[in-house]
Protein backbone atom coordinates (compact mmCIF):
# COMPACT_ATOMS: atom_id res chain seq x y z
CA UNK A 1 0.00 0.00 0.00
CA UNK A 2 1.39 3.34 -1.05
CA UNK A 3 -0.17 5.12 1.98
CA UNK A 4 1.75 3.04 4.51
CA UNK A 5 4.79 4.84 5.92
CA UNK A 6 7.93 2.80 5.65
CA UNK A 7 9.36 1.89 9.05
CA UNK A 8 12.90 3.08 9.59
CA UNK A 9 15.54 0.68 10.62
CA UNK A 10 17.58 1.11 13.76
CA UNK A 11 20.66 2.08 11.76
CA UNK A 12 18.69 4.78 9.90
CA UNK A 13 17.47 6.24 13.19
CA UNK A 14 21.02 6.28 14.56
CA UNK A 15 22.28 7.97 11.40
CA UNK A 16 19.63 10.69 11.73
CA UNK A 17 20.61 11.27 15.37
CA UNK A 18 24.25 11.52 14.42
CA UNK A 19 23.39 13.99 11.69
CA UNK A 20 21.35 16.02 14.16
CA UNK A 21 24.12 16.12 16.72
CA UNK A 22 26.75 17.03 14.12
CA UNK A 23 26.12 17.61 10.43
CA UNK A 24 29.50 17.71 8.63
CA UNK A 25 27.88 19.06 5.47
CA UNK A 26 26.27 22.17 7.03
CA UNK A 27 28.60 22.27 10.04
CA UNK A 28 25.57 22.40 12.36
CA UNK A 29 25.60 21.19 15.95
CA UNK A 30 22.14 20.16 17.17
CA UNK A 31 20.52 22.02 14.31
CA UNK A 32 22.42 25.28 14.76
CA UNK A 33 25.59 26.71 13.31
CA UNK A 34 28.33 28.11 15.51
CA UNK A 35 27.14 31.66 14.70
CA UNK A 36 23.56 30.80 15.66
CA UNK A 37 24.69 29.26 18.98
CA UNK A 38 26.89 32.29 19.71
CA UNK A 39 24.00 34.69 19.06
CA UNK A 40 21.51 32.82 21.23
CA UNK A 41 24.10 32.46 24.02
CA UNK A 42 24.82 36.17 23.83
CA UNK A 43 21.10 36.93 24.03
CA UNK A 44 20.64 34.91 27.21
CA UNK A 45 23.76 36.38 28.81
CA UNK A 46 22.47 39.91 28.15
CA UNK A 47 18.91 39.00 29.20
CA UNK A 48 19.82 37.38 32.52
CA UNK A 49 22.44 40.02 33.23
CA UNK A 50 19.71 42.64 32.86
CA UNK A 51 17.39 40.73 35.20
CA UNK A 52 20.17 40.32 37.76
CA UNK A 53 21.04 44.00 37.56
CA UNK A 54 17.39 45.02 37.89
CA UNK A 55 16.90 42.78 40.93
CA UNK A 56 20.12 44.05 42.55
CA UNK A 57 19.12 47.67 41.94
CA UNK A 58 15.67 47.05 43.44
CA UNK A 59 17.18 45.43 46.54
CA UNK A 60 19.72 48.24 46.91
CA UNK A 61 17.01 50.91 46.71
CA UNK A 62 14.90 49.04 49.29
CA UNK A 63 17.84 48.63 51.67
CA UNK A 64 18.47 52.38 51.55
CA UNK A 65 15.06 52.86 53.18
CA UNK A 66 15.79 50.48 56.08
CA UNK A 67 17.42 51.41 59.35
CA UNK A 68 19.76 48.61 60.50
CA UNK A 69 19.18 49.62 64.12
CA UNK A 70 15.41 50.04 64.26
CA UNK A 71 12.48 48.59 62.26
CA UNK A 72 10.88 51.12 59.95
CA UNK A 73 7.40 49.82 60.73
CA UNK A 74 6.31 48.24 64.01
CA UNK A 75 2.83 49.68 64.32
CA UNK A 76 1.30 46.21 64.86
CA UNK A 77 3.30 45.75 68.08
CA UNK A 78 1.26 47.99 70.34
CA UNK A 79 1.55 45.60 73.29
CA UNK A 80 4.38 43.18 74.07
CA UNK A 81 3.83 39.46 74.07
CA UNK A 82 4.27 37.64 77.37
CA UNK A 83 5.76 34.18 77.90
CA UNK A 84 6.73 31.92 80.77
CA UNK A 85 9.71 29.85 81.77
CA UNK A 86 9.93 26.90 82.07
CA UNK A 87 8.22 26.60 78.71
CA UNK A 88 6.45 23.63 77.20
CA UNK A 89 4.59 23.21 73.92
CA UNK A 90 1.24 23.12 75.69
CA UNK A 91 2.11 25.77 78.32
CA UNK A 92 1.30 23.22 80.95
CA UNK A 93 3.37 22.50 84.06
CA UNK A 94 2.38 19.17 85.57
CA UNK A 95 4.46 17.27 88.13
CA UNK A 96 4.44 15.15 91.26
CA UNK A 97 6.39 16.44 94.24
CA UNK A 98 7.85 13.09 95.29
CA UNK A 99 8.79 12.11 91.73
CA UNK A 100 12.00 13.95 90.93
CA UNK A 101 11.93 12.99 87.28
CA UNK A 102 8.55 14.70 86.79
CA UNK A 103 9.93 18.16 87.63
CA UNK A 104 13.66 17.78 86.99
CA UNK A 105 13.25 18.99 83.39
CA UNK A 106 11.55 22.17 84.60
CA UNK A 107 14.31 23.06 87.05
CA UNK A 108 17.05 22.31 84.51
CA UNK A 109 15.31 24.59 82.01
CA UNK A 110 15.20 27.37 84.60
CA UNK A 111 18.89 26.88 85.42
CA UNK A 112 19.77 27.21 81.74
CA UNK A 113 17.55 30.23 81.20
CA UNK A 114 18.84 32.10 84.25
CA UNK A 115 22.51 31.37 83.55
CA UNK A 116 22.99 34.72 81.76
CA UNK A 117 21.48 36.49 84.78
CA UNK A 118 24.15 35.31 87.19
CA UNK A 119 25.47 38.25 89.17
CA UNK A 120 29.02 37.72 87.90
CA UNK A 121 27.87 37.83 84.26
CA UNK A 122 25.73 40.92 84.82
CA UNK A 123 28.55 42.70 86.65
CA UNK A 124 30.95 42.02 83.77
CA UNK A 125 28.60 43.11 80.96
CA UNK A 126 26.07 45.63 82.29
CA UNK A 127 25.81 48.79 84.36
CA UNK A 128 24.37 49.45 87.79
CA UNK A 129 21.65 51.92 86.78
CA UNK A 130 19.50 54.37 88.70
CA UNK A 131 16.18 52.62 89.42
CA UNK A 132 12.65 53.94 88.93
CA UNK A 133 13.43 56.03 85.85
CA UNK A 134 13.67 55.24 82.16
CA UNK A 135 17.24 54.75 80.96
CA UNK A 136 17.19 57.06 77.95
CA UNK A 137 20.16 56.95 75.56
CA UNK A 138 18.93 58.95 72.60
CA UNK A 139 21.02 59.67 69.53
CA UNK A 140 22.24 63.16 68.75
CA UNK A 141 20.74 63.75 65.32
CA UNK A 142 22.67 61.64 62.80
CA UNK A 143 25.34 60.86 65.40
CA UNK A 144 24.42 57.54 66.97
CA UNK A 145 25.02 56.91 70.63
CA UNK A 146 26.27 53.36 70.07
CA UNK A 147 26.84 50.93 71.59
CA UNK A 148 24.19 51.63 74.19
CA UNK A 149 24.55 50.49 77.78
CA UNK A 150 22.30 47.99 79.52
CA UNK A 151 21.24 47.74 83.14
CA UNK A 152 22.04 44.82 85.40
CA UNK A 153 19.28 42.39 86.22
CA UNK A 154 20.85 40.11 88.77
CA UNK A 155 19.60 36.61 89.40
CA UNK A 156 19.61 37.26 93.15
CA UNK A 157 16.77 39.75 92.63
CA UNK A 158 14.47 36.76 92.13
CA UNK A 159 15.19 35.70 95.73
CA UNK A 160 13.31 32.45 96.53
CA UNK A 161 12.85 31.81 92.79
CA UNK A 162 16.47 32.43 91.83
CA UNK A 163 17.50 28.81 92.15
CA UNK A 164 20.30 29.92 94.48
CA UNK A 165 18.41 29.63 97.77
CA UNK A 166 16.36 26.62 96.69
CA UNK A 167 17.91 24.61 93.87
CA UNK A 168 14.53 23.02 93.08
CA UNK A 169 12.72 26.36 92.61
CA UNK A 170 10.02 25.15 95.00
CA UNK A 171 9.02 22.17 92.84
CA UNK A 172 10.16 19.61 95.42
CA UNK A 173 7.77 21.04 98.02
CA UNK A 174 4.87 21.77 95.68
CA UNK A 175 5.42 25.54 95.59
CA UNK A 176 6.61 26.03 92.01
CA UNK A 177 8.20 29.16 90.59
CA UNK A 178 7.27 30.40 87.13
CA UNK A 179 9.25 33.16 85.40
CA UNK A 180 7.30 35.82 83.49
CA UNK A 181 8.99 37.80 80.74
CA UNK A 182 7.84 40.38 78.22
CA UNK A 183 8.97 40.18 74.62
CA UNK A 184 11.18 43.02 73.44
CA UNK A 185 9.77 45.98 71.52
CA UNK A 186 12.21 48.65 70.40
CA UNK A 187 11.48 52.01 71.99
CA UNK A 188 8.63 50.73 74.14
CA UNK A 189 8.31 52.17 77.66
CA UNK A 190 5.76 50.21 79.70
CA UNK A 191 3.92 52.10 82.39
CA UNK A 192 4.26 55.84 82.71
CA UNK A 193 6.39 58.40 84.54
CA UNK A 194 4.54 57.66 87.79
CA UNK A 195 3.71 53.96 87.81
CA UNK A 196 5.84 51.09 86.46
CA UNK A 197 4.39 47.98 84.84
CA UNK A 198 3.83 45.00 87.10
CA UNK A 199 2.64 41.38 86.87
CA UNK A 200 -0.62 40.11 88.31
CA UNK A 201 -1.62 36.44 88.26
CA UNK A 202 -5.03 34.94 88.99
CA UNK A 203 -6.90 31.70 88.44
CA UNK A 204 -9.23 31.69 85.48
CA UNK A 205 -12.99 31.38 86.01
CA UNK A 206 -13.72 28.69 88.62
CA UNK A 207 -10.00 28.25 89.35
CA UNK A 208 -9.61 31.62 91.07
CA UNK A 209 -10.04 30.09 94.51
CA UNK A 210 -7.61 27.25 93.76
CA UNK A 211 -4.53 29.37 93.08
CA UNK A 212 -4.00 30.36 96.70
CA UNK A 213 -1.36 32.87 97.79
CA UNK A 214 1.26 34.13 95.37
CA UNK A 215 4.65 35.74 96.02
CA UNK A 216 6.26 37.98 93.41
CA UNK A 217 9.97 38.65 92.92
CA UNK A 218 11.18 41.37 92.68
CA UNK A 219 8.77 42.73 95.26
CA UNK A 220 5.42 43.71 93.82
CA UNK A 221 6.13 41.90 90.55
CA UNK A 222 7.46 45.15 89.07
CA UNK A 223 9.32 45.59 85.79
CA UNK A 224 11.54 48.47 86.85
CA UNK A 225 11.57 51.37 84.42
CA UNK A 226 15.36 51.46 84.24
CA UNK A 227 15.30 48.47 81.85
CA UNK A 228 13.39 50.47 79.24
CA UNK A 229 13.39 51.48 76.48
CA UNK A 230 15.03 48.69 74.54
CA UNK A 231 17.14 49.95 71.60
CA UNK A 232 17.63 46.80 69.54
CA UNK A 233 19.85 43.74 69.31
CA UNK A 234 22.62 45.44 67.34
CA UNK A 235 22.68 48.57 69.47
CA UNK A 236 22.24 46.94 72.89
CA UNK A 237 24.23 43.76 72.58
CA UNK A 238 24.22 42.83 76.29
CA UNK A 239 20.62 43.76 77.02
CA UNK A 240 19.01 41.55 79.68
CA UNK A 241 15.23 41.46 79.75
CA UNK A 242 13.78 42.15 83.19
CA UNK A 243 11.98 39.21 84.74
CA UNK A 244 9.29 38.64 87.32
CA UNK A 245 9.18 35.38 89.24
CA UNK A 246 5.84 34.12 90.49
CA UNK A 247 5.83 31.59 93.33
CA UNK A 248 2.60 29.71 94.01
CA UNK A 249 2.58 29.07 97.74
CA UNK A 250 -0.48 26.89 98.34
CA UNK A 251 -2.06 25.61 95.14
CA UNK A 252 -4.97 23.21 95.42
CA UNK A 253 -3.26 19.85 94.98
CA UNK A 254 -4.07 17.10 92.47
CA UNK A 255 -6.10 19.53 90.36
CA UNK A 256 -5.40 21.09 86.98
CA UNK A 257 -5.55 24.87 87.50
CA UNK A 258 -5.72 27.39 84.68
CA UNK A 259 -3.77 30.55 85.40
CA UNK A 260 -3.66 33.94 83.73
CA UNK A 261 -0.72 36.27 84.28
CA UNK A 262 -0.90 39.73 82.76
CA UNK A 263 1.22 42.84 82.65
CA UNK A 264 -0.64 45.72 84.25
CA UNK A 265 0.29 49.10 82.77
CA UNK A 266 -1.53 52.05 81.28
CA UNK A 267 -0.10 51.37 77.81
CA UNK A 268 -0.28 47.56 77.72
CA UNK A 269 -3.49 46.16 76.30
CA UNK A 270 -4.60 42.80 77.70
CA UNK A 271 -8.04 42.47 76.12
CA UNK A 272 -7.19 41.59 72.52
CA UNK A 273 -9.14 38.41 71.79
CA UNK A 274 -7.18 37.88 68.57
CA UNK A 275 -3.88 37.51 70.41
CA UNK A 276 -3.99 35.74 73.77
CA UNK A 277 -0.32 36.49 74.40
CA UNK A 278 -0.59 40.28 74.00
CA UNK A 279 0.15 41.63 77.44
CA UNK A 280 -0.83 38.33 79.07
CA UNK A 281 -0.18 34.61 79.09
CA UNK A 282 -2.31 31.61 79.96
CA UNK A 283 -0.91 28.38 81.34
CA UNK A 284 -1.97 25.48 83.50
CA UNK A 285 -0.50 24.06 86.69
CA UNK A 286 -1.06 20.73 88.38
CA UNK A 287 0.83 19.72 91.50
CA UNK A 288 0.26 16.17 92.69
CA UNK A 289 1.48 14.63 95.93
CA UNK A 290 1.40 10.96 94.96
CA UNK A 291 2.22 9.13 91.76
Amino acid sequence: MSGVKEKKSCSQIMDEWKAFMWNPTTHEFMGRTATSWALILLFYIVFYSFLTGLFSLTMWVMLQTLDPYEPTYQDRLSSPGVMIRPQSDSLSIVFTTNNTESWDGYTNALDTFLGSYNDSVQLANNDNCIPDQYFLQDDNGDVRNNPKKSCQFNRTMLENCSGLIDRTYGYAEGKPCVIIKMNRIIGFKPGNDTNPAYVSCTGMNDDSSKVGNIAYYPAGGIFNKMYFPYYGKITQVNYSQPLVAVKFLNLTLNTLINVECKVVASNVATNDDRDKFAGRVYFSLQVSTSQ
